[in-house]
């Protein structure tokens, strides 16, 4: 018995993902934040590098440096 809802050129599983979903989330595969080589989605630890994979991105303590010297000669300009 064939689903109606399946098509054999998808080439899909009746029972799996459709193809909207495959299309949409069908990549298990992302690049690690530390070192950008491709790791498993779920993966905390990259194998590679040891980095956290999903780490979240941080301003670097020298553009906030430069930010804030940047402000305190603007603000003795102004005064």
């Amino acid at each position: 018995m064939r689903d109606q809802d399946w098509h054999l050129d998808e080439g899909l599983d009746p029972q799996g993902p459709s193809a909207d979903d495959l299309d949409r989330f069908g990549d298990e595969m992302t690049p690690c934040a530390s070192c950008g080589r491709r790791v498993y989605d779920q993966a905390e630890v990259c194998p590679h590098c040891g980095g956290f994979v999903h780490a979240r991105q941080t301003t670097p303590w020298w553009a906030l440096l430069v930010t804030a010297v940047l402000m305190l000669v603007l603000l003795i300009y102004l005064l």
